[in-house]
């Protein structure tokens, strides 16, 4: 007896069927007539011949479904892991999200136009307080020894800076050195930039860019110092302790200069440029009022001396925006002071090394200052473009989003190949 439907089927429905026409039920007692035969007795369909042999058939639906097996077409493999959790974002950060360049620093997300003004009424007090507490040291050690300068100079006994000691000049440097605190202390508590970026746009001071900078600039400010002199000659005898003072001097000087230039550079530039959208806007305005502020903190009322020290703030200013820090002005400001007092200490003038409201200049003083300044300046920028420095803060790269599923293998349709 012959199945009339066999020959239609594909090969393994054809198996299957023939094992249902030819099982019997246990007991029954009938037989069909094919149980005679054996299960694979029948010829295959020669249509398939050359093809492997066919699998048990597959039971299909959600009981399997997600199951895997050599054997298995269709369906996900056992080894995807679970979804990952989710995660919240974090806070916004206040660092700029884009290139900045350096007196633009402040402006990032979360910048708001009263924060440079909250940041000037915390920025007052802290100096002050710092100021306080670096002077109690100073004036145990000035009341021990015996050192009327220093407090003659407290309470305003004299106003003559003439008559400071090494203790004195101490207690000047201090007042100047604590700017650098606070400054970046107060940056941080209101706009929430770490102080280290007030420094350069790299986040610290670059110390081979500054040591580079002292050495470019060391011989012409040697000779603006002596041709300074020349014009305007030294008339006060060298001070009494001029050996302990020049040690001062080569130690503390430096940080002076750094603290003016991270307050009147640093601060300035970077609260005043972020009040404006464009960068250029900023420059100008920020380089104006450092420029006026600096000078004015000097109290003099001369108007070549205001020049002259104007020239160092635009200058400084300029080469922080085009350098993308500090390190360019810290080395002018630095070598100018540290020229200016080694010469005072040791062959007299102690007392015109200071500016005040008695202190006057000439027009040739100007016209140097802005000789030696313009020349430091270009001087500065051929080696920033020398070594490639880039005055721009760059923010880190965002790492890309990873689910942490892996890709779905590629599983065949059929078990037989294409033909």
């Amino acid at each position: 007896m012959r199945d009339a439907g066999r020959g239609c089927l594909p090969d393994p429905a054809r198996k299957a069927h023939w094992i249902a026409m030819t099982s019997n039920p246990a007991g029954d007692g009938f037989t069909r007539g094919f149980d005679q035969l054996p299960a694979n007795g029948y010829e295959p369909d020669p249509a398939l011949a050359g093809y492997p042999p066919p699998e048990p058939a597959q039971t299909f639906g959600p009981m399997s479904y997600g199951q895997s097996g050599p054997g298995q077409p269709y369906g996900y493999p056992t080894a995807y892991p679970p979804p990952p959790a989710f995660q919240p974002p974090g806070p916004v950060s206040a660092m700029p999200d884009g290139p900045r360049p350096y007196q633009q620093m402040l402006r990032g997300p979360r910048y708001r136009w009263w924060k440079p003004l909250l940041c000037l009424l915390l920025v007052l007090p802290l100096a002050l307080l710092m100021m306080a507490l670096a002077i109690v040291p100073v004036l145990i050690a000035g009341l021990v020894t015996g050192a009327p300068d220093l407090v003659a100079y407290i309470t305003g006994a004299t106003t003559d800076i003439a008559n400071l000691g090494p203790v004195g000049f101490i207690y000047l440097n201090l007042t100047l050195i604590v700017l650098i605190p606070a400054s970046g202390l107060s940056i941080w508590i209101v706009h929430g930039v770490r102080p280290r970026f007030l420094s350069s746009v790299a986040g610290g001071i670059r110390w081979g860019w500054l040591m580079r900078c002292v050495a470019v600039i060391l011989p012409l400010w040697a000779l603006y110092t002596g041709m300074g002199v020349l014009v305007e000659p030294f008339t006060s005898p060298r001070p009494d302790h001029w050996i302990a003072l020049l040690v001062i001097v080569v130690l503390m000087t430096p940080l002076q200069a750094a603290g003016e230039e991270y307050f009147f550079r640093g601060w300035i530039m970077q609260n005043v440029g972020a009040w404006f959208a464009r960068p250029m806007v900023g420059l100008v305005a920020s380089l104006i009022v450092s420029a006026v502020a600096f000078s004015a903190a000097h109290l003099s009322p001369d108007p070549w001396v205001l020049g002259t020290i104007a020239c160092l703030a635009v200058a400084s200013g300029i080469a922080a925006w085009r350098t993308g820090g500090l390190e360019a002005g810290i080395a002018m400001h630095a070598v100018n002071n540290i020229l200016t007092f080694f010469v005072v200490v040791v062959f007299g003038g102690w007392s015109q090394a200071f500016v005040g409201a008695q202190t006057s200049g000439t027009p040739m003083m100007l016209l140097l200052a802005v000789a030696a300044n313009g020349v430091a300046l270009g001087l500065i920028l051929w080696q920033a473009k020398r070594i490639k420095l880039h005055p721009y803060y760059q923010p880190p790269a965002r790492p890309g989003i990873s689910t942490g599923v892996p890709q779905a293998p590629a599983y065949p349709i059929s078990q037989y190949p294409a033909p």
